[in-house]
């Protein structure tokens, strides 16, 4: 619940540059990793579970200082633009768009006009979300017969508002990606440490590869928000990093010391984090309309935490079944590399449709 209130409000705030905004803060979530398992450690060490638990819930009462901090985004200030006739006319981000987040009758005309001399030309983005949502609306209107009633009409519209998200293909063909994103990484927290255990090294070291797998998170994200920033082909990152994640769970039976299990764990936290960026662009790329923004964050989250909830029981089930974590992240391995045809199908029908939005 934390989780998708902060992505609503960042969305709110910052709606033009959601992604990089978002992949910036979860650099906290990165950092958490670095130091819960060491914190976590220690506890056990001198106060056994009970004490240890004791301290994660006063850490996790930050939760509610951080929730008090949430604000509305508030309007925007009314800017005057002024003419060739010396008129000014005042204008606000929110008047040029109808309630449900789409754009205004009067900006389509200004757009497919091709603009004028007294009023500014939008950027990219702006046209992208102008054709796309006359689109949207020619779409809808084809759907309904002219022969309906203005009630049944209007009813049908609502409907469509309300489930709007059904209307997202690109985004339901996404569902299972966000299903297995937190499946593979808590499974992977879960057990990279009793894994490492089992292959003989000793509870005091394995502990630190949850730290090594936080700093590969933190040059991961880094590298990642770059690539965002310089608007570089983020997909096909996103891409190379899961195979090169899916090879190092493969490859998990290629040695048991603790300099080959530090590598892997590097490899993997540094592809996870980057990984844990991708919820954020679909929600903005996959969706079609802008309206069902806060509909594909709370679709989202409901099948990552699905996937969460899966890991441990499966995983657990898994090894219980094969008494080997090493084939328990073979496994891993091969589901991962479902998440990556997932990913790439969906990166091109986005990049389908952008084509197809740019030639209209």
């Amino acid at each position: 619940m934390s989780y998708m209130s902060t992505v609503l409000a960042l969305n709110e705030f910052f709606p033009e540059n959601f992604i990089f905004v978002n992949s910036f803060s979860l650099y906290g979530y990165t950092a958490g990793s670095i130091i819960l398992p060491i914190i976590t450690e220690r506890s056990l060490e001198a106060y056994g579970y009970s004490g240890a638990f004791v301290i994660l819930g006063a850490l996790n009462l930050n939760l509610v200082a951080c929730g008090a901090t949430l604000r509305k985004a508030p309007r925007e200030n009314t800017t005057s633009i002024t003419n060739e006739g010396g008129n000014e006319t005042g204008m606000t981000e929110r008047q040029n768009r109808t309630d449900n987040g789409m754009i205004s009758p009067n900006q389509y005309s200004a757009f497919l006009d091709g603009g004028t001399d007294d009023q500014p030309s939008e950027d990219e983005g702006d046209k992208t979300r102008l054709i796309k949502t006359k689109m949207w609306n020619n779409r809808n209107q084809d759907k309904l017969p002219e022969t309906e009633s203005t009630g049944i009409r209007r009813l049908f519209q609502s409907c469509k508002q309300s489930f709007g998200i059904c209307n997202e293909s690109i985004y339901l063909i996404s569902s299972p990606l966000h299903f297995l994103l937190y499946y593979l990484s808590f499974a992977w927290m879960l057990f990279l440490v009793p894994h490492a255990e089992q292959l003989g090294i000793p509870p005091s070291k394995a502990v630190f590869l949850s730290t090594i797998g936080g700093i590969g998170g933190i040059i991961g994200r880094t590298l990642l928000i770059v690539i965002i920033h310089k608007e570089l082909q983020v997909y096909t990152f996103y891409i190379a990093t899961g195979v090169v994640c899916t090879a190092s769970f493969l490859l998990d039976f290629i040695g048991s010391s603790y300099g080959v299990r530090a590598v892997l764990a590097f490899v993997q936290g540094y592809s996870f984090f980057i990984e844990d960026c991708i919820p954020g662009n679909l929600y903005k790329d996959a969706i079609f309309n802008d309206a069902n923004f806060g509909a594909s964050v709370a679709l989202g989250s409901f099948m990552g935490g699905l996937g969460a909830t899966v890991s441990g029981t499966f995983s657990g089930y898994l090894y219980d079944v094969t008494q080997s974590f090493t084939k328990v992240f073979i496994i891993t391995g091969c589901f991962h590399a479902c998440a990556v045809f997932n990913l790439a199908f969906v990166a091109i029908l986005i990049k389908r449709r952008n084509d197809r939005t740019t030639l209209t």
